[in-house]
């Protein structure tokens, strides 16, 4: 049976939960990756931030209440709630349910978790501990070497 500690990606990126966005979204940007853990001080994992959390926040509250209408948002108040934001530190942002997976779960449970959350990727935790992540094409690298997901 293929275990996701077989396939983890081990050379993971991270930003402090004190990180404000501005470092964030710079870092996303920079190492193109559409979700960033978040860990604190001790290097333990509290969640991630995606791009969608992100566009979330940006849209200003008066807006929201619009969102199931034929409503378009205006770019420019985005952007200019946005820029309001970049000040904030990440745990603000954090999704502290963003699904995660042990390097002993089955790469079918993992690939079954990816697909149902539509997520990118997922944080591998040790305890509590962020010791790497599994994407997408690692889901897909296992039939590369003649293995079936089980």
């Amino acid at each position: 049976m293929n275990r996701v500690k077989d396939f983890i990606y081990r050379d993971i990126l991270s930003v402090n939960e004190n990180s404000d966005l501005r470092r964030v979204i710079i870092t996303m940007k920079r190492h193109r990756v559409c979700a960033i853990p978040v860990v604190n001080q001790l290097g333990e994992y509290i969640g991630c931030i995606s791009e969608q959390d992100i566009l979330n926040a940006s849209v200003p509250q008066y807006m929201k209440s619009m969102y199931n209408t034929s409503f378009m948002a205006d770019l420019d108040h985005i952007v200019g709630h946005l820029h309001d934001l970049l000040d904030e530190k990440a745990i603000k942002f954090t999704d502290s349910n963003y699904p995660t997976v042990t390097p002993s779960d089955s790469m079918s449970y993992a690939a079954d978790l990816l697909f149902r959350s539509k997520k990118t990727a997922l944080p591998v935790l040790e305890g509590k501990m962020l010791i790497g992540l599994l994407t997408r094409i690692e889901i897909l690298t296992v039939s590369l070497n003649g293995n079936k997901i089980s």
